[in-house]
């Protein structure tokens, strides 16, 4: 019988979820924009949208994750230079063990979500002064971090296993609460008239699910500690206007 194994260890969801909301939603406006200086290209972009596309990674029940593709289109507010509010819709999908077929008694599902999330982003080096354009400064200021709040809607499909301690649900429909948090940079590439910019924006995140659902099992054994998890690695272009 295969073992179902313990997923990594990772901080209280609850704790976090009250946390991450409130980041997201912080007054960001009302952050020190006197410091801004006025470039010679104009005033500072203020919106952006996005495309990306990559990779998801489950960290779920089933032990071998696969890598699965994910899309998505962003909205952007930069409400400084060195903090950014943004809106994310993603179409993707999840997986892991093996194949889905019937008679299969061995883990293994597939998640086709839609994933919808609200995030604040911090690029901490940016809130250095850079009067001297130092390069590695520069560089340095186009990397961020970040957290927000973001619902999951999940259409899962499992492996049915004939034994009570999987918890197999064999299909599962919901809609669930996620909490994300990530690490990328921003790196414009070309400068447009009236400063607008195109740059290249490439994102990981880890996805912290307030559910245990998304592979298809909710095993009852004491090793079950922890939700679902999934990460994800995009990369994408992003046109600030």
């Amino acid at each position: 019988m295969r073992t179902i194994l313990q997923k990594a260890k990772m901080p209280s969801l609850k704790s976090i979820a009250g946390t991450a909301l409130l980041a997201a939603l912080l007054p960001l406006s009302g952050w020190a924009q006197s410091e801004a200086r006025a470039s010679d290209e104009g005033s500072p972009s203020r919106f952006g949208i996005s495309v990306n596309g990559g990779l998801t990674f489950s960290f779920t029940d089933v032990s071998k994750s696969k890598t699965a593709p994910v899309v998505g289109l962003g909205a952007h507010y930069f409400a400084t230079k060195y903090a950014h509010v943004n809106i994310d819709v993603q179409k993707g999908s999840m997986k892991g063990g093996v194949p889905v077929q019937d008679g299969v008694n061995e883990m293994g599902f597939e998640n086709s979500f839609f994933y919808a999330v609200l995030t604040a982003r911090l690029f901490p080096v940016a809130l250095v002064r850079n009067d001297n354009n130092n390069k590695a400064l520069s560089l340095l200021s186009c990397v961020y971090g970040g957290t927000g709040i973001g619902i999951l809607s999940s259409s899962v499909k499992s492996n049915e296993i004939n034994m009570p301690d999987y918890g197999s649900l064999r299909e599962y429909s919901g809609t669930d609460i996620v909490v994300p948090v990530k690490v990328g940079f921003i790196l414009p590439v070309v400068s447009l008239n009236n400063s607008k910019k195109l740059s290249i924006n490439v994102d990981y995140r880890v996805n912290l699910c307030l559910t245990d659902k998304i592979d298809g099992y909710v095993p009852t054994v004491s090793a079950n500690e922890r939700n679902d998890a999934y990460n994800q690695l995009t990369a994408g272009l992003m046109l600030q206007f």
